[in-house]
């Protein structure tokens, strides 16, 4: 049964109505039929079982059955992710979805690649997609935020998590240790560089920042395999 987020606006008493590319893609895609069962999210995190009981030719009109409860008490965790080539970084947003990361900021480095000024809206409207059908396909109970590229400069000073980590193969305190010593927190912001990782200079303002390097054992990592890999032992250790 496949999931799709709805608007409040589109929700009314035991009713709602589905639009836009989602409509297009039941319809033309899916070929659903009166009588299928979707699952539906609102935006306030609220799942529902429907039931289609109507199909136009620009919505899709359901009854709502029942209301599902969900149990999850998520980390919310932050993903600072240094920008990456092209394919790397919505490989980067799609995993980052599906493991729980709440939501994503694009980082400019000093060892950044790709020249963020190019088309970013275009590049924001892709990505957003992308997150978003992540998100139908792991049914989550919310879809990630993603905002526009953050210089690191911003990216240190801005953030007010709990705790903050930046990812550093060269630092003393490793990943494990830190987390066996650490409780739960309210929120956690992880920071993750490109490839060839953060200069010194970028880890000791970090550090000043009160942003902690944290090593993640004796191989040095992708970056895209780094942003996948150290969320989920977040999430592992504190869900």
């Amino acid at each position: 049964m496949p999931q799709f987020f709805i608007k409040e606006e589109d929700l009314n008493g035991d009713r709602a109505v589905i639009r836009g590319d989602d409509c297009h893609h039941l319809v033309n895609v899916r070929r659903v039929k009166t009588g299928d069962l979707l699952r539906l999210r609102s935006a306030d995190g609220k799942g529902y079982t429907a039931r289609i009981s109507g199909i136009g030719a620009a919505e899709i009109s359901l009854t709502l059955l029942a209301e599902t409860v969900t149990n999850e008490e998520p980390v919310n965790i932050s993903l600072y992710m240094a920008l990456i080539k092209g394919g790397n970084f919505e490989f980067v947003l799609q995993k980052a979805v599906e493991i729980g990361v709440n939501r994503i900021i694009p980082v400019i480095t000093s060892r950044t690649v790709p020249d963020p000024s190019k088309k970013i809206d275009d590049k924001l409207e892709r990505w957003r997609k992308i997150i978003s059908s992540a998100a139908k396909q792991c049914f989550r109970t919310n879809i990630p935020g993603i905002e526009y590229p953050l210089s690191f400069s911003e990216t240190i000073k801005k953030d007010d998590s709990v705790i903050k980590l930046i990812a550093h193969p060269g630092s003393v305190t490793e990943l494990r240790d830190f987390l066996s010593s650490s409780g739960k927190p309210g929120s956690v912001s992880l920071l993750v560089g490109p490839e060839g990782g953060f200069s010194d200079s970028e880890i000791i303002s970090a550090s000043g920042e009160g942003w902690i390097p944290v090593n993640f054992g004796a191989t040095h990592l992708r970056a895209e395999t780094a942003a996948v890999i150290l969320p989920s032992l977040l999430i592992y250790q504190w869900s």
